[in-house]
């Protein structure tokens, strides 16, 4: 059990830092001219994103006929707005992340899901204020 904490602990961090750098790479201040920051050159920051996903198994909603609302091979993009969709990019990088770190492959993927879930609640609360215009503090690194 040790070893699994530690294990989603560091991949807690390492999906928490992906995001920061982002974010510190495409935030500009409304007040500042974007001028007088360092530009990033946007094909930079989105190097390692996959445009696309592909899906891999039929979806599990159904749709009015009562077939899969989604179907394997179906295309979706992993860019919209020019905001990447963090939790299915970072969901679908699991994969690498076994194969890279032998590791995680002692670990159940649904304890993998849920770090990536977490950062993402984290992370949303952080950048997104709630109904009454609150937003939460700067998530921690574990």
């Amino acid at each position: 059990m040790i070893e699994w904490i530690n294990l989603c602990r560091r991949q807690y961090n390492y999906r928490l830092a992906q995001r920061f750098q982002w974010w510190e790479a495409t935030r500009t201040p409304v007040n500042s001219c974007p001028l007088n920051v360092a530009v990033i050159p946007v094909e930079r920051i989105y190097q390692d994103i996959p445009e696309f996903r592909i899906q891999v198994r039929d979806g599990r909603k159904l749709g009015e006929d009562g077939l899969p609302a989604t179907k394997k091979g179906d295309k979706h993009p992993n860019i919209v707005g020019g905001y990447i969709r963090w939790q299915t990019v970072q969901l679908g990088d699991l994969k690498n992340t076994k194969k890279i770190f032998p590791e995680y492959k002692k670990i159940h993927s649904q304890v993998l899901q849920d770090v990536i879930n977490r950062v993402e609640t984290a992370f949303s609360n952080f950048i997104n204020p709630d109904k009454n215009g609150n937003r939460a503090g700067r998530p921690k690194f574990k």
